[in-house]
C-alpha cells in the first residue's frame, strides 16, 4: 500500500511538471489534453457520473447524455489543472482568475462578532474559492474543512496548496469538535457540504429524490446562533470565474431542533441544485451522492 501511495504521488508530480511544459506553448492545452485522457482514455467513473445525470436530468436522450458527459469531464480536466498551478500562483494571478459578487455580506456577517459558516459544494473550482476568500479575509484566517484522501502524500500536497495564503485547514474526522472551537471563537469556517451522508442519517430532496448529507454544519449553526452564507464559485464562458455569496437565513425554520436542522439542509441543497441546473457541467457528477 505504501508503494502504491508513492507510485500515485510521484505520478501526480509527473503530470504537473508535464503540464507545466505544455502551458509554455499554450496556456489552454494543458486542460485540453487531460481532458482528451478523460474522455477517451481514462474514463474516470464514467458508470457512477451517468447513473447521475440520468437520475438528475431524467428528459436527457442518448445524444444529449453523452454530450453532457464529455462536458463534465472537460470540466473536471480544467478544475483539476488549475488545482496544480495554484502551488505556483501569485496572488496577482488568483485576483486576474476570481471576481466576487456580494461578498459584502460576509463582511456584514463578520462585523455580527457571531462566528460565520462558509457553506460551499464541490462546484466550478471550489479550491480556487477557499484561496480568494482567505486573502480577501487578509488578517482573519479561513478554517477549511477536509477530507484525507485515501494517499497520505496527495493529503499533504493538496493541503499545501490550500494553505499557501495563510488559510488553516480542520481534518473531516475531528470536524465537530475543532468546527465548533472555531466559531465559539466567532471564526470563519469554510464547509463543503454536497458529502454523502451516511445511509441511515438526514434525507433531503435534491433534484427529487432523497439525498443523504451530513446534519453536523446545520446542527452547530443553530445550537450557536450562527449566520451560514451559501458561496459558490462558478466559471464563465472565458473560463474565469464569479464567486457568488448569499445568506441562507433560517429564521423561518420550525419544529424540533432535528426538523430544523432538516429544513436547514433542504434549503442548502435546493440552492445548489439550481446552480447545477444551469450548470449542470461543473458539478463534481464523478461523486456517487446516491449510493443508497
Amino acid at each position: 500500500m505504501n508503494f502504491q501511495n508513492k507510485a500515485e504521488y510521484l505520478l501526480l508530480k509527473f503530470f504537473s511538471i508535464f503540464f507545466f511544459f505544455l502551458k509554455k506553448f499554450h496556456k489552454q492545452l494543458p486542460s485540453r489534453v487531460l481532458s482528451f485522457l478523460l474522455i477517451y482514455i481514462f474514463p474516470l467513473r464514467r458508470d457512477v457520473i451517468l447513473k447521475n445525470l440520468q437520475i438528475a436530468f431524467p428528459k436527457l436522450n442518448a445524444a444529449e447524455l453523452k454530450k453532457l458527459l464529455k462536458n463534465v469531464y472537460s470540466s473536471s480536466a480544467k478544475t483539476l489543472v488549475e488545482v496544480i498551478f495554484f502551488r505556483k500562483f501569485s496572488e496577482t494571478e488568483i485576483w486576474e482568475l476570481i471576481s466576487f459578487e456580494n461578498f459584502e455580506i460576509v463582511e456584514e456577517k463578520i462585523r455580527e462578532e457571531r462566528g460565520l459558516i462558509l457553506l460551499t459544494a464541490h462546484f466550478g473550482n471550489w479550491e480556487l474559492g477557499a484561496l480568494a476568500v482567505g486573502l480577501k479575509l487578509k488578517n482573519i484566517k479561513l478554517n477549511v474543512l477536509v477530507k484525507q484522501q485515501r494517499n497520505p502524500y496527495v493529503t499533504d500536497w493538496l493541503n499545501a496548496m490550500r494553505m499557501r495564503f495563510g488559510n488553516l485547514t480542520v481534518p473531516l474526522g475531528a470536524s465537530v469538535r475543532n468546527i465548533y472551537k472555531v466559531l465559539q471563537q466567532k471564526g470563519v469556517v469554510g464547509v463543503v457540504g454536497d458529502q454523502r451522508g451516511p445511509k441511515e442519517g438526514l434525507r433531503v430532496k435534491f433534484f427529487n429524490r432523497d439525498t443523504a448529507v451530513y446534519p453536523g454544519t446545520a446542527a452547530i449553526a443553530l445550537k450557536l446562533n450562527v449566520p451560514i452564507v451559501f458561496a459558490i464559485t462558478v466559471r464563465n464562458k472565458a473560463g474565469k470565474y464569479i464567486m457568488y455569496f448569499e445568506e441562507l437565513n433560517y429564521d423561518d425554520v420550525k419544529g424540533s431542533v432535528d426538523e430544523k436542522i432538516q429544513q436547514i439542509n433542504q434549503k442548502y441543497m435546493r440552492k445548489l441544485e439550481s446552480y447545477i441546473t444551469e450548470y449542470p457541467e461543473q458539478w463534481f457528477w464523478m461523486h456517487n451522492i446516491w449510493k443508497y
